[in-house]
């Protein structure tokens, strides 16, 4: 948001640059901090962009402060908010100006809460930058010292293995920026590697990165094995990466419990007591429809929000790996006529191979979904308000209840395709990244028994049984045709784009490119993947234990609800149909409306299944995308249940 500076940046350093050196001792430890943060300004340059933005909010403050001061003035009136009683020369002329007062004093009050609100912004965003580049370290480290690990007992020198880091960015990420920061204080600044390394640990904002790179120092001063510390760190970085997860996983079970307490025990009580209210002849409506309509939604959504930003931070999207026996030619080599004919048929040719299998596409993009399935539900909403138009002079809320249905249909028909093809993407990640360590492993064995690579992959592209035999009988046809055997697994990767397939790839593509032990290459590489496997299905059953919790606790929110709806409400109605036969007046049971209650309880049903679903999902997968399936079928069950059970009147 603000790593760079722009337009705003130079303008506010000619404006305040003199101040802002004059008083550069203050800003020593916001130093620091950007060098953390990876944010390529001097603080001279963020200080200034800092008073630019602030000054642009403090503008834009007086504006609306203006703008509501009129609106109070002249519309809705100040009333005598402190009664003091004045002498009547003052009172006349304090009446004359009172308004003014006031309204000047709201636009005061609306520019500095603005301004200082643009201060506070630039003061928290290198922190919340830092935030997250420690957690992405973090999460990617174990992995990067196994790279490490494996170029270094290939016979690489510590500069050589941290330029192989820094180039795989798309693989290692913050880790890869670290690395080239190293590098480049070493090649770029003409410093020694120990000097480099002591100024790393000094900005690095993740600490198990700088007591990594303490050791490493400490290594290079004694003159020890560097290999074999890359091999014990990678192992204590895993069992921390394991003792971290645990922690996490406490934390979520708090967290589950705080929601069934809050917000499904919580709601679930209140409209217990508000029925009780209604039937005692003190209803409120108001009360009954927030609880249902804004506490519910509202509520779940923030907490699924905030256990999504304290979840940590996903790896993101497969990058695409770089083969290295590639010619591509420059497009000064090929004239402008032909290169646009080159490239109308390079986008035809993805198009039609697109059109060929939408299915694939949609599997791998289910965003591309909505596409279809949003202009489907709109249509259905619009085809419930044509049926069921609003005539003028209608109750409102009968109104609403004849057209929710459709409301709720739409809703599924909308989350439904998405729901399905993201799972069945998820299980082909799964699926891919429970079987590539046993692939390797499988390669590694047969290597060491004296079999050539080539002779273990045509072996395993005919004995083997699993999903992945497809993909391996391609890597043995590119080996066929002349292919590398580090450009056909840069393919492998390319074709099932999950990172950590990809991660993987990459790690074994630059140790062999500096040994030639094959089987220890492929030994540490399926160590690497497996590790990650185990990591990801501990916390999977682990976490499917809290999504179980929340579909218990949805089941009887629901039973609860349906069971007011169904049998207290309907004794009622009964019960004062009764009392009227009998010519008597009894006020407290007439009050009941037995439609409404029904209606608005399968509202609350509906919209605690709807956003418990993506509770479930952030607490199942950490994705928000994930509760989607969760999200329909207990969209489904409580739309049944209302619908269908009283239609043939079960209860």
């Amino acid at each position: 948001m603000f790593k760079k500076s722009n337009f705003l940046t130079y303008t506010g350093y000619k404006l305040f640059g003199e101040q802002i050196k004059k008083e550069r001792t203050k800003y020593y430890e916001l130093e620091r901090t950007l060098k953390k943060a990876s944010i390529s300004m001097p603080p001279e340059m963020y200080i200034a962009t800092a008073r630019m933005f602030s000054f642009l909010f403090g503008l834009v403050g007086a504006i609306f402060g203006i703008i509501f001061a009129f609106i109070l003035v002249r519309f809705v009136g100040i009333p005598p908010i402190f009664p003091i009683h004045l002498p009547e020369t003052f009172s006349t002329y304090w009446l004359m100006i009172r308004d003014f007062v006031y309204a000047g004093i709201l636009a005061i009050l609306t520019t500095l809460a603005l301004y200082y609100l643009g201060n506070l912004l630039f003061a928290i965003y290198p922190s919340t930058v830092i935030s997250d580049r420690k957690s992405k370290i973090d999460r990617i480290l174990p992995h990067a010292i196994t790279f490490m690990y494996s170029l270094s007992k290939g016979g690489m020198n510590l500069l050589q293995i941290f330029k192989a880091l820094a180039e795989n960015y798309e693989v290692y990420g913050e880790v890869s920026k670290e690395a080239s920061r190293i590098v480049w204080e070493v090649e770029g600044l003409g410093k020694d590697m120990r000097t480099a390394l002591a100024n790393a640990v000094e900005i690095s904002p993740s600490e198990n990165f700088r007591e990594f790179l303490h050791g490493l120092i400490t290594i290079i001063d004694s003159g020890g094995d560097v290999t074999s510390y890359f091999e014990e760190r990678s192992e204590f970085y895993f069992e921390r990466a394991r003792q971290d997860q645990k922690s996490f996983l406490e934390f979520l079970g708090l967290m589950a419990e705080t929601y069934i307490t809050a917000l499904v025990a919580g709601p679930l009580f209140l409209i217990i007591v508000m029925t009780v209210m209604s039937v005692l002849g003190q209803s409120n409506d108001v009360a009954m429809f927030s609880i249902i309509y804004f506490v519910i939604p509202v509520g779940s959504f923030m907490f699924a929000m905030l256990i999504k930003l304290l979840t940590p931070s996903d790896v993101g999207k497969a990058p695409t790996l770089r083969e290295r026996f590639v010619y591509r030619r420059r497009s000064k080599e090929v004239e402008e006529r032909d290169l646009k004919k080159i490239r109308n048929l390079i986008k035809s040719w993805r198009l039609k191979k697109e059109l060929k299998n939408p299915i694939k596409v949609f599997i791998e993009n289910p965003n591309y979904t909505f596409v279809i399935s949003l202009p489907l539900a709109l249509f259905f909403v619009a085809y419930g308000l044509i049926v069921n138009p609003y005539i003028l002079g209608m109750d409102i809320k009968y109104w609403f209840f004849s057209i929710d249905d459709y409301i709720f249909i739409a809703i599924g028909i909308f989350l439904a395709p998405f729901a399905i093809f993201y799972e069945f993407g998820r299980r082909n990640v799964r699926k891919y990244m429970r079987l590539t360590p046993i692939f390797l492993s499988k390669l590694a064995s047969a290597n060491e028994s004296g079999m050539p690579i080539y002779r273990a992959i045509e072996m395993l592209a005919k004995t083997d049984t699993s999903p992945l035999r497809k993909e391996i009988k391609k890597i043995k046809s590119n080996l066929d045709w002349g292919v590398s055997l580090t450009d056909a697994l840069v393919r492998f990767a390319n074709r099932l784009r999950i990172f950590e397939i990809s991660r993987t790839m990459a790690l074994l593509n630059e140790s062999l490119k500096s040994t030639g032990n094959v089987t220890d290459v492929l030994m540490i590489s399926a160590k690497d993947a497996t590790s990650a496997e185990l990591l990801r299905r501990e916390r999977a059953t682990n976490m499917f234990m809290y999504v179980v919790i929340i579909y218990i606790a949805f089941f009887v929110f629901i039973g609860i609800v349906y069971i007011i709806s169904s049998t207290f409400l309907s004794t009622l109605a009964e019960s004062a149909a009764k009392v009227q036969a009998t010519g008597q007046n009894f006020q407290l049971l007439q009050k009941v409306d037995v439609y409404t209650y029904r209606n608005v309880f399968m509202h609350a049903a509906v919209f605690q299944g709807l956003f418990a679903g993506l509770v479930a999902g952030v607490m199942g997968e950490g994705s928000i995308s994930a509760g989607a399936k969760h999200s329909f079928i207990m969209l489904l069950i409580a739309y049944v249940v209302f619908n269908v059970l009283f239609g043939f009147k079960l209860i």
